[in-house]
C-alpha cells in the first residue's frame, strides 16, 4: 500500500519525531510511505534517514504559496491512503477530499478544536466545551498580537470550525489515548470512526525484554539508606509544569535529589526557584541529551515526575520511563491516566496544584519499598500496550479498513480544484 503522511509543518517537538518513526516503522513492514510537509528548512537535529520528503511548497504555508503546485505534488504520488498528522490549512484541506482516496487524522493535539490549542484561558483553566460560538463568550476570540503589534489579534472562529468539519468528513480519525477520544466526541466525531491507538515508546525493546535496560538502579532503600533519585525531562514551558515541581520538591520532607533535563524559555524561571527556596544543591538541571544517555537517566531514576498542569493529550516521556521500571508520579490530567494507574504502575495526585504534587512525592518517598514493585508493573503495561509494533498492527488493520479494494487514478491538480 503507498501511504502518504502529512504534517503541516517539520520542527521541534515530539510530533515530527514521532512522524518519522512511524513512516520507517510502517515501510520495515513493507508499506511504501511518504511524508509530505509544508517545506522551508528542515532542522538538521530531526532523523530523517530513509524517509521519503515531499515539501508542498518553497518555504512554507505561513508564506505565499501555490496551492495548485501542492496539490499536484500530493497527486502525483499516487497514494492509496493520505494519513494526516497536523494541518490547519483550511484551503489544502477543502480541497483533499478531492483526491479520491481515504483519509485519515492523527489528533495528537488540540489544534483544530480550540481557538487556544491547549483548551485553557488561563493558568488552572481546563475547559470542558466543545468549539463552538459560545467560545466568543469566554473571550477566546482574542489571540495574541501580530508580529511587530502589540495589539491583540482576533481569532477566525468560521474559519476554524470549517476546518472541524473538513475532518468530521474523513474516513477515520486516530487518538492516542481516551481522553481524547472523548473531546473528539464532544466535538461532533462520529464514534464509530474514533480508533483509540496507544503511542508506542521508542525504548518499547527495553520494555520487551530484546535490549539491555542499562547499569540497575542504586542500591539500598530510597529516602532512607540514599537519596529517592527523581527526575523529570520535556520542555520549560507553564503548561509542563516545571516549576509547579520545584514550588513541591521544596515542601518535600527526607532525602531526595532530582535531575531535570530540560531546556525552554521558562527554565531560567525554574533555576530562580530552586535558588529562593534553598534546594538549588539538590537539583541538577541538564540540558537535551542524546537517546542512549537519556535512557541511562530513565533507568537510574526511582521515580519520574510528570507534572503537566493542562489537558496533555498522551506525553510519551512517561511512557519511556515506565519501559525502565521508572514507575511514574503525575497530575491526573489528559491522557496520563490511561498509563498511570494509581498504586499500580505509579501516583496520581489528589488534585492539581503545588500542594497536590507536594503530597504526591511525600506519599512516594514514605513508600519507597514500595516503588520496585510499581517499576516491574509499569514496563509489564508498556510491553502489553505501548510497543512499536502493537501500534503499526493496529494502524494497518485500520488503514486496509477504509481503503476500497481498487482506488481512482489521480487527477490533476488543476481538475481538483476546477
Amino acid at each position: 500500500m503507498r501511504i502518504l503522511l502529512l504534517v503541516e509543518t517539520l520542527t521541534i517537538g515530539g510530533l515530527p519525531n514521532y512522524v518519522l518513526e512511524l513512516a520507517r516503522a510502517l515501510a520495515e513492514r513493507g508499506e511504501t510511505v511518504g511524508l509530505a510537509h509544508g517545506g522551508g528548512e528542515v532542522p538538521a537535529f530531526l532523523d530523517c534517514r530513509g524517509v521519503e520528503l515531499l515539501a508542498l511548497t518553497a518555504n512554507g504555508f505561513q508564506q505565499p504559496y501555490d496551492l495548485q503546485s501542492a496539490l499536484q505534488i500530493l497527486c502525483d504520488w499516487q497514494a492509496d491512503l493520505l494519513h494526516l498528522h497536523l494541518c490547519s490549512v483550511l484551503p489544502l484541506l477543502q480541497a483533499l477530499p478531492s483526491l479520491g482516496v481515504p483519509l485519515l487524522r492523527s489528533f495528537h493535539d488540540y489544534t483544530s478544536m480550540c481557538l487556544r490549542r491547549g483548551r485553557r484561558r488561563f493558568p488552572g483553566d481546563r475547559c470542558t466545551r466543545p468549539l463552538g460560538w459560545s467560545c466568543a463568550l469566554q473571550g477566546c476570540l482574542i489571540g495574541a498580537p501580530r508580529p511587530g503589534s502589540r495589539v491583540p489579534g482576533l481569532q477566525n472562529l468560521p474559519a476554524k470550525l470549517a476546518e472541524r468539519a473538513v475532518y468530521h468528513g474523513f474516513s477515520a480519525s486516530v487518538v492516542g489515548s481516551q481522553h481524547m477520544r472523548r473531546v473528539l466526541l464532544l466535538n461532533g466525531f462520529a464514534e464509530p470512526d474514533v480508533n483509540v491507538v496507544p503511542y508506542f515508546s521508542r525504548f518499547d525493546q527495553q520494555a520487551l525484554g530484546r535490549a539491555s535496560l542499562g547499569a540497575p538502579k542504586a542500591l539500598g532503600l530510597p529516602g532512607r539508606e540514599r537519596p529517592l533519585r527523581l527526575l523529570f525531562t520535556g520542555q520549560a514551558v507553564k503548561g509542563k509544569g516545571l516549576e509547579v515541581l520545584v514550588k513541591a520538591l521544596a515542601q518535600l520532607r527526607g532525602d531526595w535529589h532530582f535531575t531535570a533535563i530540560s531546556s525552554g524559555p521558562r527554565l531560567p524561571v525554574a533555576k530562580a526557584l530552586a535558588e529562593r527556596h534553598g534546594i538549588a544543591e539538590r537539583i541538577d538541571f541538564i540540558e537535551w541529551l542524546p537517546q542512549e544517555q537519556l535512557a541511562d537517566y530513565y533507568r537510574s531514576a526511582d521515580l519520574f515526575v510528570l507534572p503537566s498542569v493542562w489537558d496533555d493529550p498522551g506525553p510519551l516521556v512517561g511512557i519511556e520511563a515506565m519501559s525502565f521500571e521508572t514507575p511514574v508520579l503525575a497530575f491526573p490530567v489528559g491522557g496520563i491516566p490511561d498509563y498511570v494507574l494509581d498504586g499500580r504502575t505509579g501516583y496520581l495526585t489528589a488534585s492539581v496544584s503545588v500542594a497536590g504534587m507536594a503530597a504526591g512525592l511525600q506519599r512516594a518517598l514514605d513508600q519507597a519499598e514500595s516503588l520496585p514493585a510499581l517499576g516491574l508493573a509499569a514496563r509489564a503495561l508498556v510491553a502489553q500496550r505501548h510497543t512499536r509494533g502493537g501500534h503499526i498492527d493496529t494502524l494497518q488493520q485500520l488503514y486496509r479498513r477504509v481503503t476500497p479494494p481498487h482506488t481512482q487514478p489521480g487527477l490533476t491538480a488543476k481538475e481538483l480544484l476546477s
